[in-house]
């Protein structure tokens, strides 16, 4: 699926480029707290050496900051975005996680923040319609 973004949110991902050193894919804002896809592999080169970049950024924006590391599929994608995740099953654009009852409340987050945030990411980089976690 093509993203979409308006002028605020690349001004935003070129200010984020421009400190980490970074590749961002997509990109949201939520409550207050920035969340950005980066490209495979540049995790570490966001955050960098004991967490300097990423400390600088949130310091830069004034919010907290959440990064998501882009995968070359679907299902790396969601381990990345939950590493609670025990067993993904996807079938067409839908996607059920199951979890340990003692990690949903962290996956889902408080009122369901969480899982908007990873549900906005996967249907915009992958189209999918709905992720359910069990």
């Amino acid at each position: 699926m093509k993203v979409t973004l308006d002028t605020e949110s690349i001004k935003t991902i070129n200010l984020f480029q421009n400190l980490t050193g970074s590749h961002v894919l997509d990109f949201m804002s939520e409550d207050g707290e920035l969340y950005f896809v980066v490209s495979k592999g540049e995790y570490g080169l966001v955050v960098g050496k004991n967490g300097s970049k990423i400390k600088n950024a949130e310091r830069v924006f004034k919010k907290p900051i959440m990064i998501f590391e882009n995968a070359p599929d679907m299902e790396s994608f969601v381990r990345n975005i939950i590493p609670e995740a025990q067993d993904i099953n996807i079938t067409g654009k839908e996607i059920s996680v199951r979890v340990k009852p003692s990690d949903r409340p962290k996956v889902i987050g408080k009122g369901g923040k969480k899982i908007k945030i990873i549900n906005h990411f996967l249907k915009r980089l992958y189209d999918v319609e709905s992720l359910k976690v069990k």
